[in-house]
């Protein structure tokens, strides 16, 4: 991710995955434009780690997927707070969800690490879907998360400030919520920690699994080490 394609890739994942990825849908998001806008407050934020990547078509320049990824470090709540002064109640129930999903296992005391890199928001544009892309994003995220846990300071910055190396990752940690992004972190040697059913979460009286329906019936909590 760079400043040249930090606004693009922002407004893309609009499209790639608040609008399609199963617990937005959940929640309502595709149609609250209000929400939306204030989501891209959360990915402008994630990016400003220097941690995350974008693919590019290269015959049209344009942004086709992303992955925005976090670094979360121990007792840090500012991200938190970040989405607490949010008005939206639907965006700040995707953050809320995130947040109880990741407090099913504490990572941090766990793995016995004090810095992780989550990826937060991965998305696709339908129309280049089953090309490769998603893994290939997440592969590339993987590679920027062993250079850090080795010492190497690969992050980019996209809004000028300078990034120090610290604070480095030793694990990266994601939530999957669809087949596909399931069978990625198979491929790439993720661990399944927390396996939870969406009939277990509703929003506004609304279950979880009455909108998912026969599509998928949980989502998992998983990780692999920077090694």
């Amino acid at each position: 991710m760079t400043a040249a394609y930090l606004e693009e890739a922002v407004s893309m994942m609009d499209a790639a995955f608040f609008r399609h990825e199963t617990v937005s849908r959940c929640l309502g998001l595709p149609n609250d434009t209000a929400a939306l806008a204030e989501l891209k407050q959360l990915t402008t934020a994630a990016a400003k780690d220097g941690v995350s990547v974008i693919a590019i078509d290269k015959t049209t320049n344009k942004v086709i997927g992303a992955a925005f990824n976090k670094l979360q470090v121990k007792d840090d709540t500012a991200f938190a707070n970040f989405a607490n002064s949010w008005k939206q109640k639907r965006a700040k129930a995707i953050v809320k969800f995130m947040a109880e999903v990741d407090s099913l296992y504490n990572f941090f005391d766990k793995c016995g690490v004090d810095c992780l890199l989550e990826f937060m928001f991965v998305g696709t544009l339908p129309a280049y879907r089953k090309k490769g892309v998603a893994k290939k994003l997440c592969e590339a995220s993987i590679e920027i998360g062993k250079d850090l846990a080795r010492g190497v300071n690969v992050k980019r910055s996209v809004d000028g400030r300078k990034l120090r190396l610290e604070p480095v990752p030793k694990i990266i940690t994601a939530i999957f919520s669809c087949e596909a992004t399931k069978v990625i972190g198979k491929k790439l040697g993720f661990k399944v920690v927390v396996e939870e059913k969406f009939e277990e979460y509703e929003f506004e009286g609304r279950n979880f699994a009455s909108v998912v329906g026969d599509e998928i019936s949980t989502f998992t909590l998983e990780y692999r080490d920077l090694k």
